[in-house]
């Protein structure tokens, strides 16, 4: 298996203490430099308002398998929630989509560490992106 790094995530973070536990957290703008390579891959991206970023935690550990989240004193398996330490760090954002301006899109929603590498990036669309019966709760909750 091999990954390939599309671009690189410029950000005000530059340690884990200094990034927000979630990027739904963070109302800073960040930039999402896409390389040359990958250009194209841009095409209609503007359609989009919200991105799914998946970039590579590269400040996180593989060691862990377990830990605490802010949410419990008890310990719970990396698989279980959204801890960046973990065998596979790969991390994921779902950004706002603010500009795009040549190969740089300008997002906000991110805690990513200045320089995380930028493994993939796909359009968030509600229709396909919430399942079924979550949608059916929230109109149910909308509506009354």
């Amino acid at each position: 298996m091999e990954l390939v790094k599309i671009g690189i995530i410029h950000s005000p973070y530059k340690t884990k203490e200094q990034a927000p536990r979630q990027g739904a957290d963070s109302e800073e703008v960040c930039y999402i430099e896409i390389f040359e390579k990958y250009i194209e891959g841009l095409k209609d991206i503007e359609e989009a308002r919200y991105l799914i970023v998946l970039y590579w935690g590269h400040q996180s550990s593989r060691e862990v398998l377990t830990t605490l989240t802010p949410f419990s004193d008890v310990p719970k398996g990396v698989f279980a929630c959204r801890s960046p330490n973990r065998p596979n760090p790969i991390l994921l954002d779902i950004a706002e989509l603010i500009d795009i301006k040549g190969n740089v899109l300008v997002v906000k929603g991110i805690d990513a560490i200045d320089g995380s590498p930028v493994i993939d990036i796909k359009p968030y669309y509600e229709r396909i992106d919430i399942p079924k019966g979550l949608k059916e709760e929230i109109f149910k909750v909308q509506s009354k």
